[in-house]
């Protein structure tokens, strides 16, 4: 035990050296809590097994802009085209903020909804039709 003074206050600490075998033990003793990091995959889940190819520079700039052009990384890109014959592109930054603008006008027509039970529906017709036909040219877009 160690003692010394700091500023007029007397501070005690214990300096514990811990054997490797301590440290087993209590390694032993916390199984099954979480010790952090990325969850192991389920048996037969992890993907253990690789495919190699080689390519010409001009074949790998072609499977390069495709990967570029669906938006995926290139393990995701070729997984699914091996898997399923063909990729469907990841959505454009575009397309992710029309879904938000859907999104919104989901809570909007919800309000609306809700007006249209304390009001009335022939008060709040006007403002539904309205909202439906700007869904209907989001949707048209995407």
């Amino acid at each position: 035990m160690a003692k010394q003074a700091v500023k007029g206050h007397l501070l005690q600490c214990e300096i514990r050296f811990i054997t490797k075998q301590e440290k087993t033990k209590r390694m032993e003793r916390q199984t099954g809590l979480n010790k952090g990091g990325r969850p192991k995959a389920a048996k037969g889940k992890a993907r253990t097994k690789t495919i190699s190819t080689r390519l010409t520079l001009a074949e790998w700039k072609t499977v390069m802009k495709r990967i570029a052009d669906a938006g995926k990384k290139p393990s995701h890109f070729l997984r699914e085209l091996l898997l399923q014959g063909k990729v469907v592109a990841a959505r454009t930054q575009e397309d992710r903020r029309q879904i938000r603008m859907l999104e919104g006008g989901c809570n909007n027509l919800n309000q609306l909804a809700k007006m249209a039970h304390q009001q009335g529906f022939p008060r709040t017709k006007e403002k539904i039709t309205v909202l439906l036909d700007e869904f209907n040219k989001i949707i048209a877009r995407i």
